[in-house]
């Protein structure tokens, strides 16, 4: 009850402030910019205590709040319970509300001295004032009678609550939301100062001090996208740091178009040009948060995304589509009634200059971001259109972003070779020398290692030329004044994480593999020793397995658990981090043998191959043809099939097809032999219409009676993918030198900020 009154509370004052810190735009009394400043405060200290509040429920277990219930358990260990605070929808948006609160607190101290606050505090509440209301819709604070009333009994306290998917169970949880969220929250800013530059007409100054927050919000919400990819490929299995779902794309747009944002602020700021173009980017990095929220938290990509919060309810999802549509109109409804009156200088720079280079370089990831965008809410345009919902192929991604990352990184390493307004076509030239030829050396060097791809060897053109002209113009910028070396740190760091792309997605490489326990095998010139597995805890488990090479023996430790919470199979995988590469291990299964017709079962992708004795099983495609298709559209029986390719000792391939049977609701297996040896089943599809490639097909494989492998049916057998991902910390690396750059820039942008401000004064 304490807790939605506080809500409440700083909801109502929150709204004062607004309309107060408004009427102190139209009077520009200081009086009434006090008034809304000190309500502000009040909403601010509200938020504090109900977060601390919601904090304090779920520490002390008090489970008759159906969030502390739903989220929350007696077993979980106390960072994964300060965790829970944020892993329900209700917690997020908390979250966001209280990071907002806390921005809030210096942002009204800066633009007082700024001379900004009526209008920007006007608009930034206006953002607090829709996050408040989303949480009076969706409150943490709701009683287990009042979520389900009629099944609870009034008063009653659970035991125990649900507890925690134990995909959350996981350090990355105390720190990765918390860090994203921040990010969401700063991207509010560069809206607020855009709002605010329009209601005081003046479409120059606002840029100094809107820039550090711009760059900060960038810094933060990039750290917490790549923050979530380590912690995909470390922990989830998942094989990689990014697979282009939805959630990860949508937070993903709003970084690249403030990126964009940065570059065409330099340009103003030098020739005056893009004063629209800043404007409506800057408000487009807060629209396409909302947008990012909308997707995760509305329920709209819950069949196309893998980790998608569930439908809110109608009362959240219309209030999402009313909050979104609600700042897109108010700033562009702004803008378009200012666009007669801002100004459009005429350009003075030449094609051969910095600011044209920015200019192409924002353009092309305001591209990208438009691109991904498209891609993502493609389930919702297919479900307006088609009635059915559709997501695009995962190679639409990259067959659009891969050109505009050639690009990016051609003109992060020429624009930083130009000069301002104009350059020499003959020093540009000279300039470009030693680059473009280390660029090519390198690119060349890389077409002897098997890069065929000429779009993947243009990319890494691009990024090995953008890597030495930034070195060699960050050398000379240190030489003179070091602060100004954020750019070049930064887009040497981006050189670096484009080639770590490169390095473990073409050159990586995998392999299924079956380990008898105790008995050797040879896997990607690894030697893999299954020694057997231990209890971790009350029901996960770790598989040892003693890894060989180069004269060196470690251990891995997957672990593999049926969980309780998911009833289902969880995996997480272990990896040796080498000095040029990882060596990844994910567990699939562990077969208990019992005699010789033992079953073992495998997840195949497309393309991927699994071991039994000494026949090799590659998963070629589903048999569906379009006379089964047919059969499906009209009711009648189905089958579909499963083509599986089988070498034996490297003899010639044999093809067999075990298949399902659909008909009046029943499923009928059909099982498919393999030389009178095994019989192979397929237990599960799942088919990617999308990309194909995904798709994955789970295969029983039964040896039957044979006294030549008798001896071997009783072993443990671990079913385990191995893969390499060389130079994948090239990846880490460039990531760590951005956030470096990005500081350096927000360092420097502040300063100039502050000595703006003095000379105003």
């Amino acid at each position: 009850m304490l807790g939605s009154i506080l809500i409440k509370i700083s909801f109502l004052a929150c709204l004062l402030s607004v309309i107060y810190y408004y009427r102190a735009h139209l009077s520009n009394q200081l009086s009434t910019a006090s008034i809304g400043r000190g309500l502000y405060h009040v909403s601010i200290v509200s938020i504090i205590l109900a977060a601390a509040l919601h904090l304090v429920n779920i520490l002390t277990n008090d489970f008759r709040y159906s969030y502390v219930w739903s989220y929350s358990s007696v077993e979980l260990p106390t960072p994964l319970l300060i965790s829970s605070f944020y892993a329900g929808q209700e917690g997020s948006f908390l979250l966001w509300t209280l990071f907002t609160a806390l921005i809030a607190v210096f942002l009204i101290r800066y633009t007082r001295k700024m001379a900004y606050e009526n209008e920007v505090m006007f608009a930034f509440g206006l953002i607090q004032l829709s996050l408040l209301l989303m949480l009076l819709v969706k409150s943490p604070f709701a009683f287990i009678w009042e979520t389900w009333p009629g099944e609870v009994e009034i008063g009653a306290i659970p035991a125990n609550g649900r507890g925690l998917n134990p995909l959350l169970q996981n350090y990355w949880m105390v720190i990765h939301p918390q860090v994203l969220f921040s990010g969401f929250s700063a991207m509010g800013v560069p809206y607020a100062f855009a709002v605010a530059a329009m209601l005081k007409r003046d479409y120059t100054n606002w840029l100094r001090p809107a820039t550090p927050w711009l760059v900060y919000g960038a810094l933060v919400l990039g750290v917490g996208i790549m923050m979530g990819g380590f912690w995909a490929y470390e922990t989830l299995g998942w094989g990689g740091y990014w697979g282009w779902d939805p959630v990860e794309n949508s937070s993903l747009v709003p970084w690249l178009f403030s990126v964009a944002t940065i570059h065409t602020m330099l340009s103003q700021r030098k020739s005056g040009a893009y004063v629209r173009t800043n404007i409506a980017l800057s408000m487009l990095c807060f629209i396409f948060v909302l947008y990012s929220t909308f997707l995760t938290r509305s329920g709209v990509l819950g069949d196309t995304s893998v980790h998608s919060f569930v439908d809110p309810g109608m009362w959240a999802y219309w209030l999402l589509i009313f909050i979104l549509t609600s700042f897109t109109l108010f700033g562009f409804g702004l803008l378009f009634r200012r666009r007669r009156e801002i100004p459009a200088p005429a350009v003075r720079h030449s094609t051969f200059s910095r600011e044209f280079a920015l200019f192409l370089g924002s353009a092309a990831l305001a591209s990208a971001a438009i691109f991904i965008s498209i891609g993502t809410s493609a389930p919702i345009i297919t479900g307006i259109l088609e009635g059915k919902v559709t997501a695009v192929d995962i190679s639409f991604y990259s067959s659009t972003t891969l050109p505009l990352g050639i690009a990016i990184g051609l003109l992060s390493g020429i624009g930083r070779l130009l000069w301002w307004t104009s350059s020499r076509k003959e020093e540009l030239l000279k300039s470009l020398l030693i680059p473009a030829v280390l660029a090519l050396v390198g690119t060349v060097a890389l077409l002897f290692f098997g890069l065929d791809d000429v779009q993947v060897a243009l990319f890494v053109f691009g990024a090995v030329f953008s890597l030495f002209a930034n070195l060699e113009v960050g050398r000379r910028i240190v030489k003179g004044n070091p602060k100004f070396a954020g750019g070049a740190i930064t887009h040497v760091g981006l050189a670096i994480m484009f080639l770590g792309f490169v390095s473990s997605s073409v050159y990586d490489d995998k392999e299924t593999v079956s380990l008898y326990k105790g008995k050797q095998a040879d896997v990607l010139g690894y030697q893999l020793t299954y020694k057997g597995y231990s209890p971790i805890d009350h029901e996960k488990f770790a598989f040892h397995v003693e890894v060989q090479y180069g004269g060196k023996t470690d251990t891995v430790s997957p672990i593999m658990y049926q969980s309780q919470f998911t009833q289902g199979m969880m995996r997480n995988p272990d990896i040796m981090n080498l000095v040029t590469r990882d060596f990844y291990v994910a567990p699939l299964s562990l077969e208990e043998g019992a005699g010789a017709a033992s079953p073992r079962t495998f997840m195949l992708k497309k393309g991927e191959t699994a071991t039994v004795d000494s026949i090799t099983l590659k998963f070629v495609d589903f048999d569906f043809p379009d006379t089964e298709k047919a059969a499906m559209l009209e009711g009648r029986k189905v089958r579909i099939g499963a083509a599986i390719q089988v070498d034996r000792d490297g003899s010639r391939s044999e093809t067999v097809t075990p298949a399902r049977i659909f008909e009046s609701g029943e499923v009928t297996e059909q099982p498919a032999r393999y030389a009178d040896m095994y019989e192979i089943q397929m237990v599960s599809m799942m088919p990617n219409r999308e990309d194909r490639s995904q798709s994955t097909v789970e295969i029983r494989v039964v040896r039957l009676q044979d006294s030549s492998v008798a001896a071997e049916a009783d072993q443990e057998i671990l079913v385990v993918e191995a893969s390499i991902k060389p130079y994948i910390n090239l990846v880490w690396n460039g990531v760590i030198i951005i956030i470096v750059g990005f500081i350096v820039t927000i360092v420097r942008r502040t300063q100039e900020a502050k000595l703006s401000s003095k000379k105003t004064v």
